[in-house]
This record gives C-alpha cells, sequence and structure tokens, in this order.
C-alpha cells in the first residue's frame, strides 16, 4: 500500500474524540490505537515518540532541569525540519510551558525570573523578564488566559487550572490540526489531542468520591486539617501537572 493511501486508510480509521472534557473515556483504548499506528512509516513512528516525549508530562518528568527539557525541545524541533507545523506546534507548546513555569515561580515566591535561559523558550522570556510582577506578564492583552491562569493558581484551584492549561493547548492542536486532514501531520496531532483526552478521562467520579471520602473521614475525627489541605493531598494522588517537572 503506497503511503498516501496508507495514511487515509489510517486517518479515517481514527474514531472521533469529541470535544475536551466531554468523555468519561477515550473512544479508543492505548493498546489499539498502538496497533493502528503500527501503519505508520518508521520514520514517522520515531517522530511521533519524540513529539509525545516533549510535550506529555510524562515524557518530560524524566529530565531533572528544566534546561534539558528546553535542549531536547530544540532537537525535536531540528528533527522535524520536514513537518513546519508541527516544529510551530513544539515551539507554541514549550512557550505555554514557559508562562506556567513563570506563574509557578513566582507563586512560590521568586521574585525575579533571574536567568530565564536557563529555564525559559521562546518568543516571551524577554517579556515575562521584563514584567515579573504583571499579574499577566504583560501579555494580557492579547493572551487573557495567563491573567486567569494566575487567579487560579494563588487560589490553588488545581483542577480549574488543569482545565484551562489543557483548554490552551487543545486550541493550538485545533490550530493545526486544521491544516491537515491525511498526513503523518495530521495522525500526530491526532495522537497529541488523544494523550489530553486520556489524560481528563482519570479525573472520573472514583476521584471526587475518594476526595469527599477524605474529607468526611477528617471531620469526623475532628482533624484539623483544613479542606483545603485534604485538597493537596487528594490531587498528588492524581496526574501531576501537564506543564513539567519542575516547572
Amino acid at each position: 500500500m503506497s503511503a498516501p493511501h496508507q495514511y487515509i486508510a489510517l486517518v479515517t480509521s481514527l474514531p472521533h474524540l469529541g470535544e475536551l472534557f466531554t468523555r468519561k473515556e477515550v473512544p479508543i483504548s492505548e493498546f489499539r490505537l498502538r496497533q493502528r499506528l503500527s501503519m505508520l512509516e518508521a520514520d514517522h513512528r520515531k517522530f511521533l515518540r519524540e513529539l509525545v516525549e516533549i510535550t506529555a508530562w510524562a515524557g518530560v518528568a524524566k529530565y531533572d532541569q528544566d534546561l534539558e527539557v528546553v535542549r531536547r525541545a530544540k532537537q525535536v524541533i531540528d528533527d522535524l525540519k520536514e513537518y513546519p507545523d508541527l516544529q510551530h506546534l513544539v515551539g507554541t507548546r514549550m512557550e505555554t510551558r514557559t508562562l506556567i513555569a513563570a506563574l509557578r515561580r513566582r507563586r512560590d515566591g521568586q521574585e525575579a525570573a533571574g536567568d530565564i535561559a536557563l529555564w525559559g523558550y521562546g518568543r516571551w522570556c524577554a517579556q515575562v523578564k521584563a514584567n515579573w510582577s504583571d499579574p499577566a506578564f504583560g501579555l494580557g492583552h492579547f493572551m487573557p488566559w495567563i491573567a486567569e491562569a494566575h487567579r487560579l493558581m494563588q487560589a490553588g484551584d488545581h483542577i480549574a487550572m488543569e482545565r484551562l492549561t489543557l483548554t490552551q493547548v487543545f486550541r493550538q492542536l485545533d490550530h493545526y490540526g486544521a491544516l491537515h486532514e491525511f498526513d503523518f501531520e495530521a495522525v500526530a496531532i491526532y495522537v497529541l489531542r488523544w494523550v489530553i483526552v486520556e489524560r481528563w478521562s482519570r479525573y472520573d467520579e472514583t476521584d471526587a468520591r475518594n476526595r469527599l471520602e477524605a474529607l468526611v473521614a477528617a471531620a469526623l475525627e475532628g482533624s484539623n486539617a483544613t479542606e483545603a489541605q485534604v485538597q493537596t493531598d487528594f490531587l498528588s494522588t492524581t496526574s501531576p501537572p501537564l506543564e513539567g517537572a519542575s516547572s
């Protein structure tokens, strides 16, 4: 089967993922998805592994330093030189990661950006450094989600923060996904969407029930633990933040 027909068959075999936050279960299991992806050319399988590694939390979690993540992202972007839209997608994702990292660093008491080249990536590094005290780093006029992320982070609303971050990433994928239909890029963007849908599906009713039971138990035992403390404990048992291990 020639590559064009092969990729048409692959794309049409992938079920629609639906809108973000609308499904309790992913429409295709990881096992089935891996089976379908065996139709990819060998080079494309390699590129896809790199894409998932540098854009998913589980991939970057193995790096101890943000600088290592930045270096790896640059390597992946270089490897994708034949696929400019995927290069832009990785770059945009890394810029989002940098903004989230800046918000976390500021929340944790860092008074200035410091040497942002050691942990940041992309177009907004100088802007972030120059406007460190501004809630949205001076970018709120065209990226209003940053100010909202600042508010949620300060409030400790981790799940709302997760929803906001995943929404931004999904919008990035939608933008580039609209440019491709039956090619490698279309498959890669589908997989990156699948990773996010699968991630959110793990915030299920069992998690909510466990949190409620923990709160009730704390109240019955006369514990001094506040709801916020119990919530923090609960969240530590769910999947870690999307945008990097140390950000």
